[in-house]
């Protein structure tokens, strides 16, 4: 199992373009999959410098529906309009979405005229992509959710004024390969231990990995999680037997407290990273 992150915040190479989002190709159960697309083109061109050819993916999948993580969808169709790869998401991912507060936001939005294309495949609470590979909503949520998500909108279906974003728009991938039971999750809005509760009630056992933004910053308030908030998240994670890679929304002063709470089985993925998972 492999793993190589195409986009994300930071890079130590400067052959490729780091951006604030996501974008993961994923090498499992015998599949290729890419895992969001990124802000903008920026992971089509880092893919290639990276020797990785996205339209060779089996399936692409959409975390949420934030620009950061899908913003290069148009890029990416375009790139690869001779591929029949099915594109994963869920319901209401290209419903409006807003960052800030009710008096000064911005749209996060994705492009809503691609919802149209014929390649969309829309996921219920459970979607298998292929043996080893399956899709997940959080259906309840037994711990929080992450504090960042208070500056996070939709638009009301009711009234059309904003009310904060209950992420049914979210998914995770869980990969089961020889044994092995991995976690991928984008940004985590649903809570990262409520996640993983969910990927092991699915797998029916602990999980061995677990690679996934925990979103401990707000990007749009330049703020970060408090050391004490981080420390208690760590401590729980610390219970479970899983390693831990982490990008994108956790920040790197989120990550230097987790670090110092889980020391080496904590590890940040940078623009470019590859893993490889016996």
């Amino acid at each position: 199992m492999r793993i190589t992150v195409l986009v994300e915040n930071a890079t130590p190479s400067s052959r490729l373009a780091a951006r604030h989002g996501l974008a993961l190709w994923i090498e499992a159960a015998g599949r290729r999959v890419l895992f969001d697309v990124g802000p903008d083109g920026s992971a089509l061109a880092n893919a290639a410098a990276l020797g990785i050819d996205v339209g060779t993916a089996d399936a692409a999948v959409l975390s949420h529906g934030h620009a950061d993580h899908g913003g290069g969808l148009g890029a990416y169709l375009a790139a690869t309009r001779a591929a029949s790869t099915p594109l994963y998401v869920r319901p209401h991912a290209f419903d409006e979405h807003l960052s800030g507060t009710v008096a000064a936001h911005h749209d996060i939005s994705l492009d809503a005229g691609l919802a149209a294309s014929p390649r969309i495949v829309t996921t219920g609470a459970r979607h298998r992509i292929a043996p080893g590979l399956t899709l997940f909503a959080i259906p309840s949520r037994a711990y929080p959710a992450p504090a960042s998500n208070n500056r996070l909108f939709m638009r009301g279906a009711a009234t059309g004024s904003l009310v904060l974003d209950d992420f049914a728009h979210e998914q995770s991938l869980l990969v089961q390969e020889d044994g092995r039971r991995v976690l991928i999750s984008a940004c985590s809005h649903a809570g990262i231990l409520n996640i993983m509760t969910e990927a092991e009630r699915i797998a029916a056992a602990p999980l061995d990995a677990v690679v996934a933004g925990f979103h401990l910053m707000a990007p749009s308030a330049g703020t970060s999680a408090d050391a004490q908030t981080v420390a208690a998240l760590a401590r729980e994670l610390a219970r479970r037997p899983a390693c831990y890679y982490t990008f994108h929304c956790t920040g790197l002063d989120a990550f230097a407290h987790l670090r110092d709470e889980l020391g080496p089985r904590v590890r940040y993925l940078a623009c470019g990273s590859s893993l490889t998972l016996p």
